[in-house]
C-alpha cells in the first residue's frame, strides 16, 4: 500500500497481515500516518496503490480519535444499538406467540418458526444482551443514572467512550482502535486493558500507553518513514528489538558509507590514469548498489541540568480542611496533606473528581468553599496546564523560549533539539505545532524558570512515544518537589515517591510509585503516617470490626448468590418444560393452550434475563467483596 499527501510520502509499499485472535499495537510518532493506515483500512481514505483484503464473512468497525456523534439516542439506545438483530429475533418471538392463538391451519409453521427463533436466540445468549451492555459502560465509568441521558449532552470525551461502548458490544471479528484509552480514568481504562486481552477477535490498535501496549497486545507494527517494521511482543520487547536493530542498521550504514567514500576517491584519482578501467568498474558497482538508508536519530538520555536556583523551606504545600463543591457537582471535602521539599507526589482519581480543579486552587486560580492552601517558605511554583495559556501563538518556538528565559539563542536551539524540535522546526509559530508540540514547548518554557515545586495537570496527553520519553527523562533529574495529575502508569512509576487517590471525596496517601500503590491496594494494607506510628488500640478495633463486617457481607452475597443460581435453574427447567409442550403435536389442535403457553414462554424468558442479570450483578460484588476481605 502507498498513500502520499503533496511530496510527502505517509505510507510506503506498506504489508502486514492481521491474523485471527491477534492482538497487534501501532506504534510511530505523531503525524506519521498512524491514523491514515487505519482509514485506508476502513476505506474512509483511499490509498494511491496497493488494496486491503478483509476475510468473507468477517466483520470490522473502526473506533476514531474524534467520534461525531449527534445523535438523539440516549446513551443505553446507541449502545443496544450493536444488538439490533438479538432484538429483532426477540421481537418476532413476541409476534410468533401472539400469533399462535389465530395461527388456525399455519400453527404447525408458525410453530416451527418458533422453535427455530428461540433456538438462535438462545444460542447466541440473547437474554445476556442487557447485562453485557451494562457491563460495558459501568467498565467504561458511565454511571446509570447516566444511561438515558441523550447522546448530544455528553462532553467530547464522553462521547469518545459512548463510541468505543457501542464498539466493544458490536464483538466485530476486527476491531480498530485509534487511541482508546484517550479520555478514560485509570480505573476504566484497566478495565479495557482486561477486555481487550480477552477479546476473542482480532485488534488494530494505536496507542502512547506504554502499560497499556505491554498488557494487551502480542505485536507491534512500527510506523517509521513511511515503512512498517514488525516486532513480536508487546512495548517493552519492541524497545529492546528495535534498539539492536537500530544498532545493527548504524554500523552497517556507517560501514557502507566508508566504502563508498573510499571508491569515490579512487575513482577521483584514477579516471584519467592507468587504472582507468578500474575507476569505471568500480563507477558502475557503486550506480547499482543498493544504498542503506540512515536509520534516523535513536532517542537518549540527556543530561538536562535540572538543578533548583533556590531552594525551598521543608515544608513546601499544606493544605488544610479543604473542600470544594459546584451546585450540582461535590468535589472533595476537609482534604488535608503536607507535601515536603523533594516529594514527588502523583494525584489520582476517576474522571471528574477533582484533580485538576485542586490543582487551580493550589495555583490560586479558583477558590476553594472551605480551608487553607499554603505555599512554604521561598516556595516558587511553576504550573503547567492543559490549556497552554502562557504560549504567545504569533511567536516562533525559538523565540518563545530565547524572550522568557536567560537562555542564549544556541542555548536555546540545544535545549529545543533534546525536546525533539529538530532543524526548522524551531522556526515554526506556535499557532501551527500540534497538541504534543506545544505541550513539549510549554514544559521546557516552565523548566527554564527559577520554579522549585513543578505541578503538572497530564504533563504528556497528546504525545507520542518518543516524546514522553523525553519529558520523562527530563522530569526525573529535575531537584525539586512536584505535584502531577497524569494517567500515564508508566510516567507515575518513574517519577512518583509518594501517590494521592481520590476516594469518596477524600484524600488518601500511598507510599512509593503506582505499582506499589496497586500493590497495597490488592493486599489491604492499611494506609500508614509518614512517622509509621504504630496502631492505637481504637484503629485495632475498628479494623476488627470492618473485618466483620466485610464477612457478614460475604456470606449474604453468597446465601444472595445460590439462592438467584438455583431460580436460574428452576427458570431453565420451566422453560425447557414449556418447550417442549409447544413442540408436542397433540398441543397444536388446541389454539388457546398455545397461546397460553406462548405467553407463559415470553413471561418466563423476561424473567430468566432479570434474574440473570442480578446474579451477575451479585456476582461482580462478591469477587469484590472476596478481594477486599483477603
Amino acid at each position: 500500500m502507498n498513500k502520499t499527501y503533496g511530496d510527502r510520502h505517509i505510507l510506503q509499499e506498506v504489508s502486514f497481515a492481521l491474523h485471527k485472535g491477534e492482538r497487534v499495537g501501532l506504534v510511530g510518532v505523531n503525524g506519521c500516518g498512524k491514523s491514515t493506515l487505519l482509514k485506508c483500512i476502513t476505506g474512509e481514505v483511499a490509498p494511491d496503490s496497493g488494496e486491503v483484503s478483509i476475510a468473507a464473512g468477517h466483520s470490522l468497525a473502526y473506533l476514531e480519535q474524534i467520534p461525531r456523534y449527534t445523535s438523539e439516542s440516549t446513551l443505553w439506545e446507541i449502545v443496544m444499538g450493536a444488538y439490533r438483530s438479538l432484538l429483532e429475533m426477540r421481537e418476532e418471538m413476541r409476534n410468533l406467540e401472539q400469533s399462535m392463538a389465530q395461527a388456525g391451519e399455519n400453527l404447525d409453521r408458525v410453530m416451527n418458526r418458533y422453535a427455530q427463533v428461540t433456538e438462535d436466540y438462545e444460542r447466541v445468549n440473547g437474554f445476556a444482551c442487557e447485562s453485557i451492555a451494562r457491563r460495558i459502560l459501568i467498565g467504561l465509568g458511565f454511571d446509570e443514572r447516566e444511561f438515558n441521558r441523550r447522546a448530544d449532552e455528553f462532553s467530547g470525551g464522553q462521547k469518545t467512550r459512548i463510541a468505543l461502548a457501542r464498539l466493544l458490544a458490536e464483538e466485530p471479528d476486527i476491531l480498530l482502535l485509534d487511541e482508546p484509552t484517550n479520555h478514560l480514568d485509570l480505573a476504566a481504562l484497566e478495565w479495557l486493558e482486561e477486555f481487550l486481552s480477552n477479546y476473542r477477535g482480532s485488534v488494530l490498535l494505536v496507542s502512547h500507553d506504554r502499560r497499556f501496549l505491554d498488557k494487551v497486545v502480542t505485536r507491534i507494527l512500527d510506523l517509521h518513514q513511511g515503512k512498517l517494521y514488525s516486532y513480536p511482543g508487546n512495548y517493552t520487547d519492541f524497545r529492546r528489538q528495535k534498539r539492536v536493530r537500530w544498532e545493527a542498521l548504524e554500523k552497517a550504514y556507517r560501514k557502507q558509507q566508508e566504502e563508498i567514500k573510499a571508491a569515490e576517491e579512487f575513482i577521483r584519482r584514477y579516471k584519467a590514469g592507468v587504472k582507468a578501467r578500474q575507476a569505471r568498474g568500480r563507477q558502475t558497482r557503486l550506480q547499482r548498489l543498493h544504498r542503506i538508508e540512515h536509520p534516523g536519530q535513536e532517542a537518549t538520555i540527556s543530561n538536562w541540568n535540572m538543578e533548583v536556583k533556590v531552594a525551598s523551606g521543608q515544608d513546601v504545600l499544606t493544605i488544610s480542611g479543604l473542600s470544594k463543591s459546584y451546585p450540582a457537582n461535590h468535589l472533595f471535602s476537609g482534604i488535608n496533606l503536607l507535601l515536603r521539599k523533594g516529594e514527588r507526589a502523583a494525584l489520582i482519581g476517576p474522571n471528574g473528581c477533582g484533580k485538576s480543579t485542586l490543582l487551580k486552587i493550589i495555583v490560586g486560580e479558583e477558590e476553594a468553599d472551605e480551608g487553607q492552601c499554603r505555599l512554604g517558605s521561598k516556595v516558587c511554583l511553576g504550573y503547567f496546564a492543559q490549556e497552554h495559556e502562557g504560549l504567545d501563538p504569533e511567536s516562533s518556538v525559538l523565540d518563545e523560549l530565547v524572550y522568557n528565559s536567560d537562555c542564549t539563542i544556541e542555548e536555546a536551539r540545544t535545549m529545543l533539539g533534546r525536546m525533539l524540535f529538530r532543524g526548522d522546526d524551531v522556526f515554526k509559530k506556535v499557532k501551527d505545532l500540534s497538541g504534543g508540540e506545544r505541550a513539549r514547548l510549554a514544559l521546557l518554557k516552565m523548566l527554564l524558570t527559577e520554579a522549585n515545586f513543578l505541578v503538572l495537570d497530564e504533563p504528556t496527553n497528546h504525545m507520542d512515544m518518543e516524546s514522553r520519553l523525553v519529558v520523562e527523562d527530563m522530569l526525573s533529574q529535575f531537584e525539586g518537589t512536584m505535584l502531577i495529575v497524569s494517567h500515564d502508569r508508566a510516567l507515575i512509576d518513574s517519577l512518583a515517591t509518594r501517590v494521592l487517590v481520590f476516594e469518596e471525596h477524600a484524600l488518601v496517601s500511598y507510599t512509593g510509585n503506582y505499582s506499589d500503590y496497586k500493590e497495597a491496594k490488592l493486599r489491604q494494607h492499611e494506609v500508614k503516617d509518614t512517622e509509621n506510628k504504630p496502631k492505637s488500640i481504637t484503629e485495632q478495633q475498628a479494623y476488627r470490626q470492618r473485618q466483620k463486617e466485610l464477612q457478614r457481607n460475604l456470606n449474604r452475597l453468597n446465601r444472595e448468590k445460590a439462592e438467584a443460581e438455583a431460580n436460574l435453574e428452576e427458570l431453565e427447567k420451566r422453560l425447557e418444560k414449556v418447550e417442549k409442550e409447544l413442540a408436542d403435536p397433540k398441543v397444536f389442535a388446541d389454539a388457546e393452550a398455545v397461546a397460553s403457553l406462548g405467553k407463559e414462554h415470553q413471561e418466563l424468558m423476561e424473567k430468566y434475563e432479570q434474574v440473570f442479570y442480578h446474579w451477575e450483578q451479585l456476582n461482580q460484588r462478591w469477587e469484590e467483596a472476596t478481594q477486599e476481605s483477603e
